[in-house]
């Protein structure tokens, strides 16, 4: 009985780490991206820019593996290209982006 719990436990606490591995690399990932979007955030085109951006993040999420549906890391992109693509505050919601991504990164380091 003892044993059964300890592998139960085990198990637990590797599944644990798994999880918190694959949410550390999908916030790293972002912030990688974030940092080529603020580097680009006084061109001209901005919505062509972001988009581009983002649908590189999503492609090496996919390669990677990594976690995309209902996911916290997903949802802040998405709301920062509404915004830029409606035009208002465009730099303000890839500030917005970029801090939230410096935010959770360094959480998971």
């Amino acid at each position: 009985m003892v044993l059964a719990n300890t592998l139960t436990k085990d198990k637990r606490r590797s599944d644990a780490f798994n999880q918190k591995w694959l949410h550390d690399e999908c916030w790293k990932a972002s912030l990688k991206y974030s940092n080529m979007l603020v580097k680009n955030i006084d061109s001209g085109d901005l919505y062509s820019i972001s988009a581009s951006i983002y649908g590189q993040y999503t492609s090496e999420l996919q390669s990677r593996r990594l976690p995309m549906k209902d996911k916290t890391h997903i949802q802040v992109w998405t709301t920062m290209l509404n915004t830029v693509k409606r035009g208002e505050h465009s730099n303000v919601a890839i500030k917005l982006l970029h801090q939230t991504n410096l935010q959770r990164s360094s959480l998971s380091s």
